[in-house]
């Protein structure tokens, strides 16, 4: 064949290429975003939602204020400021909707798109470990786009912190793969290193879990069979360190809250658990079904573990199982890779040392799969280049069982989306798979006292079903504290203040370091009008050391003690704390200032009066109850044509005005011309 000829034959085949593989992950992408598409109508839900956007008074800061805050501080147990940042960009860029303050759909958005370039990233970096083999790369990406596994990761407003750092991760493996494959024709050699670099130090900084990107250097090594050496070695050392010093800080951080307490379990108990753990990921890798939100420890029965015989057999299968990965290294190195990646990436949440409350958190799956994920392509790939003919012939019945996958992936990934729909719909999951986990009673309960931060009315049913939760749960559960707080709150919403008061007092004797009982009970003393109690209580918490206290409670317990300081005539106490929210621009809404200038009022501060007024209707044009106060200051300000204008605004607006008050207005401007 002529040369110009090759030539033309070799750029046709590359184009073909180039084309099938453009298609081919444009498919999967397509698959991907209609799964998840209805995540998009998700709302925010009380598992750490809250904490993360709709309490977070510090993302309606100025950036450079958030980045300051976030850089320099621990938030919720975790170091994790490049995804507070984002959290404070969506933030600032997403638009209300209706009297919502903060639309969920904007962080939704966020997380599914990240996710789908994750799933570029994936299908990239395994066509480059393959040798270039398309059919891997697909295989790979569809499975990470759409496993039923992953959508706790994308469709929890909270987890974005799983898919920034996966971002910045497999880029970061992307670069390194790169770099030791480099040429010429390449990017410069130390720009890899660098970047490569670059992107672990920034998936550290969106999420601690990103230490393990150490562990997968070397491991890229082995598969590329690099030869390890000294400067193999030492390159690693800049990583090593990085890796340290987040992982010193996140272990402080998390202490005590977060792990439990060694003592908590038997050395063996916690080896059964991290082995029955990993099994568990190995099998809804195959068999995603009867997923769950929660996974919670085994019951105990008296003083002792009520365990099944998996838990025993699990550390012998944990054996075998390493045992078999091994052997197989006779042959190939795809599985040993394959599963270090995915056992080395989940070590640390296989529950050997106890964190959170669960056994199994389908989110830590988002990267480790990426190993097994590997193995199962490169396995497709074996059987879909095969040249045999007894294999060949049933080539087209392995794509048909992939494209089944698939759809059938596809299918429970896009239920499991709905499931996320909001907490009820969330915990009712839950509830239904384990009926005896009094956490998800009592979060179901959380939210059905709580909608008005969804922007939710809640109904006299609701509180009924949250109470009928709260006492299941305590029947499960009656030494944690946070049921009776719950259980107590609703009394004194139906009520019944003395009942609330029995139960806070329950619960102040199971844990009395909990601020937000005394917060409550203060509450619940005004509603009743016994201010001095209400004072009391909330002295203490003012008495403890504040730092430690989450801003939002201080901002709600200074608004509180404010409007219960109007209804005891401490005037002069009620203008102090509005004004500290004022002063530290801390939910300034424009209620804040109104009741502050009733106070003003009280006290014949007019001047103060009309100010603060005047700021209220600024920043709401058809605050009806302004305008009619600010009637009264300019009355009193002998004002009057401003205190007519005043209260005919507000009559206008709706308010139920006196005419003779209107009257007596319209008598004082015709007296004093």
């Amino acid at each position: 064949m002529p040369e110009s000829k090759k030539k033309l034959s070799l750029r046709n085949g590359s184009s073909k290429r180039n084309s099938s593989k453009w298609l081919l992950l444009g498919a999967i992408l397509i698959l991907t975003l209609i799964s998840f598409s209805s995540s998009l109508k998700n709302n925010f839900t009380n598992w750490d939602d809250d904490r993360y956007v709709i309490d977070n008074l510090m993302l309606s800061k100025p950036l450079n204020e958030c980045a300051k805050f976030y850089f320099n501080n621990i938030f919720f147990n975790n170091y994790h400021p490049l995804t507070m940042m984002l959290y404070a960009f969506v933030y600032h860029h997403s638009e209300p909707v209706q009297n919502v303050i903060i639309d969920p759909e904007s962080f939704h958005k966020i997380n599914l798109l990240i996710h789908l370039i994750n799933v570029s990233l994936v299908f990239w970096f395994i066509f480059l470990l393959s040798g270039k083999r398309l059919e891997v790369a697909a295989v790979c990406a569809m499975l990470f786009g759409i496993h039923p596994m992953h959508v706790e990761s994308v469709v929890w407003v909270s987890e974005l912190k799983d898919v920034l750092y996966s971002f910045f991760f497999i880029g970061g493996l992307i670069a390194y793969y790169k770099y030791i494959n480099y040429s010429k024709r390449t990017s410069p050699k130390t720009g890899l290193y660098l970047l490569t670099f670059v992107f672990f130090i920034l998936s550290g900084l969106s999420k601690p879990a990103a230490v393990t990107f150490t562990l997968m250097l070397p491991l890229i090594d082995f598969y590329c069979k690099r030869k390890f050496n000294a400067v193999v070695w030492l390159e690693k050392v800049p990583f090593l360190v990085i890796s340290m010093v987040l992982g010193i800080i996140t272990f402080k951080a998390q202490l005590p809250d977060s792990i439990g307490k060694i003592e908590t379990f038997t050395l063996f108990q916690r080896l059964m658990f991290g082995c029955y753990s990993m099994l568990v990921y190995l099998y809804k890798l195959i068999l995603p079904i009867n997923l769950s939100a929660l996974y919670p420890y085994p019951t105990l029965a008296g003083h002792e573990l009520n365990l099944s015989f998996i838990f025993y057999a699990a550390p012998f299968i944990f054996a075998l199982i390493f045992f078999l990965v091994y052997r197989s290294l006779k042959y190939s190195r795809i599985i040993v890779f394959g599963f270090l990646f995915f056992f080395l990436n989940i070590i640390l949440v296989l529950q050997f040392l106890s964190v959170g409350n669960a056994l199994v958190a389908e989110r830590y799956s988002y990267v480790p799969y990426i190993g097994l994920f590997f193995i199962i392509g490169m396995g497709f790939s074996w059987l879909y280049r095969n040249t045999n003919p007894k294999i060949a012939s049933y080539k087209s019945i392995f794509i048909g069982a992939v494209i089944i996958i698939g759809i059938t992936f596809a299918y429970i990934a896009n239920a499991r989306c709905n499931v996320w729909y909001n907490s009820e719909t969330l915990w009712t999951d839950v509830i239904n798979k384990y009926p005896d986990n009094a956490e998800a009673y009592k979060n179901r309960g959380g939210y059905l006292t709580d909608k008005t931060k969804y922007d939710i009315s809640p109904s006299k049913n609701d509180f009924d079903k949250a109470f009928e939760d709260f006492n299941t749960a305590i029947k499960l559960n009656p030494v944690d504290a946070k049921l009776y707080l719950d259980r107590a709150n609703v009394y004194a919403e139906k009520g019944k203040y003395n009942l609330a008061l029995t139960d806070y007092s329950s619960a102040l004797k199971l844990d009395s370091s909990d601020y937000s009982i005394y917060l409550n009970r203060g509450i619940t003393y005004s509603k009743m009008e016994k201010y001095d109690s209400a004072f009391v209580d909330w002295g203490m918490v003012m008495k403890q050391d504040v730092s430690g206290f989450q801003i939002q409670q201080i901002a709600k317990l200074i608004q509180t003690r404010a409007f219960t300081s109007l209804q005891a005539k401490k005037f002069k106490d009620a203008v102090d704390d509005y004004s500290w929210l004022i002063n530290r621009d801390i939910s300034v809404r424009p209620n804040i200032y109104f009741f502050r200038g009733i106070a003003y009022f009280e006290m014949k501060n007019y001047e103060a009066s009309l100010t603060d007024n005047t700021k209220a209707i600024e920043m709401d044009p058809n605050y009806t109850e302004a305008y009619y106060n600010r009637s009264q200051v300019n009355f009193n300000l002998k004002l009057y044509k401003s205190s007519l204008d005043d209260i005919l605004k507000a009559k206008s607006l709706g308010y139920d005005v006196d005419p003779a008050m209107i009257q007596e207005i319209q008598a004082a401007i015709h007296d004093s011309k």
